[in-house]
């Protein structure tokens, strides 16, 4: 896990993963493959949701960016 990056509760990271620097994933993912810097990423498997330019750890922002489909 790179600076910056968070991880919801719940969560599974499965295997030899990085999550990259200010990356997001969502709380009860399982993440199969790396995720990259500043991305968010939810579901399971996790896939990208959306992208942004801060550190989500330093700044305790847990917000998703909103979804355009529904499960």
């Amino acid at each position: 896990m790179r600076q910056g990056a968070i991880i919801g509760p719940g969560s599974k990271i499965l295997g030899a993963i990085e999550i990259g620097q200010g990356a997001k994933v969502g709380g009860g993912s399982v993440v199969v493959k790396n995720v990259p810097a500043f991305t968010c990423v939810f579901g399971n498997p996790a896939q990208v949701v959306g992208r942004h330019t801060h550190l989500p750890a330093l700044t305790f922002d847990q917000s998703l960016p909103a979804i355009d489909y529904i499960l």
